[in-house]
Parts: C-alpha cells; sequence; structure tokens
C-alpha cells in the first residue's frame, strides 16, 4: 500500500511533464512551420478579410511629436525625457484602418497581437506602438471601428537602395495577410517627431 501511494504523484508528475513537453515542441513546429511557409499573401487592394472581420487600409500620415516647450520654439527635449518616443532615425507611422465586424455574432480581437508593420528598411516584423481605438476589444454584428494604428519605422536616407514597399500584417485565427501601405510623402525631420 506504501508503494502505490508512492508512485501516484511520480506518474502524475511524469504525465505533467510530458504534456509540457509536447506543448513545447508543437509550439516550436508551429514556428518552424511559419517561418518556412514565407510571407503571408500580399492582399489585392486595400482591404482584406480573415475569421469574421475586414480591415480596410484608408491613409497614412507621419505623426509629429513636437518636442517644444512654447509656440514660439522653446528647446527641443531629449529623448529621454519624451519616454516611448521614436529614437535615432525612427519616425512614427500613422495607419489609418476601419475595422468591421462581418459575422452575426460579436468578434474579439487583439490590436497588439494581430497587428505589425514589415517591409522597408526592417528585416523583422515592427510592433504596434499606440493606436487610438484604445481599449475596445470586440465588435458586435454588423459594427466597426476606425482609427489609427501607430508604428515607428527607419525611413530611407538619401543615397539609400530602393527598399521593399511597406506592408500592415494582418494575422488573425492562424491566417496572415500583408495590405499594402502607401507613405504619405516626405517623412519629417527627426526634431519634428
Amino acid at each position: 500500500m506504501g508503494l502505490t501511494a508512492r508512485r501516484g504523484p511520480t506518474v502524475r508528475r511524469t504525465a505533467i511533464g510530458g504534456a509540457v513537453v509536447l506543448m513545447t515542441l508543437a509550439s516550436l513546429s508551429l514556428l518552424a512551420w511559419s517561418k518556412l511557409a514565407g510571407p503571408a499573401a500580399v492582399a489585392e487592394g486595400t482591404n482584406a478579410t480573415l475569421a469574421g472581420l475586414t480591415v480596410e487600409v484608408e491613409d497614412s500620415e507621419w505623426a509629429t511629436l513636437n518636442h517644444v516647450m512654447n509656440d514660439q520654439g522653446g528647446y527641443l527635449m531629449p529623448d529621454q525625457m519624451m519616454p516611448g518616443a521614436p529614437t535615432g532615425d525612427e519616425v512614427r507611422l500613422g495607419v489609418m484602418v476601419t475595422l468591421t465586424n462581418t459575422r452575426s455574432g460579436t468578434e474579439p480581437f487583439s490590436l497588439v497581437d494581430e497587428f505589425t508593420v514589415t517591409g522597408g528598411r526592417s528585416g523583422d516584423p515592427l510592433p504596434l506602438t499606440a493606436d487610438t481605438i484604445g481599449d475596445l476589444s470586440r465588435l458586435g454584428p454588423g459594427s466597426a471601428v476606425q482609427g489609427t494604428l501607430y508604428f515607428d519605422v527607419s525611413v530611407p536616407q538619401q543615397g539609400d537602395p530602393e527598399l521593399p514597399p511597406l506592408y500592415l500584417r494582418w494575422t488573425r485565427g492562424g491566417d496572415a495577410v500583408r495590405i499594402p501601405v502607401q507613405l504619405p510623402g516626405e517623412a519629417p525631420e527627426h526634431q519634428d517627431h
């Protein structure tokens, strides 16, 4: 009887350990598959539909983050005084979108988890920096929300070779799509953003 009592916790620990190993292997396999599968498909036009939601890219704009203390020019605040502001040669790009629920039920979403920007000077997806949608995390049937998604991107410098275009990359329900983003003209100087 004493022997059986000791084996119970050991068997349970072994089962839990095996489950953790299995989940880790499954996660690593999914990650490897997504890397080997190549880039997401490119949307035709400015909108795409994934898992019950449609996103339309309306426009884009450079966000000017003025560091001045008064309207006469004041002084330029250093980056340390504006936590979260773009640094180096980065500029904040706002991508204006409309997100619409196309299903008959409520659809949850996560801007941070679903949206990145790819292309340009960056080889890696750039995460969402800020947005104007706020805490909204679901849309009712047939409802929509408009807002701006902000990303800190490195802009081309004079003399840079031709760079790949920028895309808003949307990942939802196991699928992904890239929607082209047209840059809004010349980026502001670093001291203007």
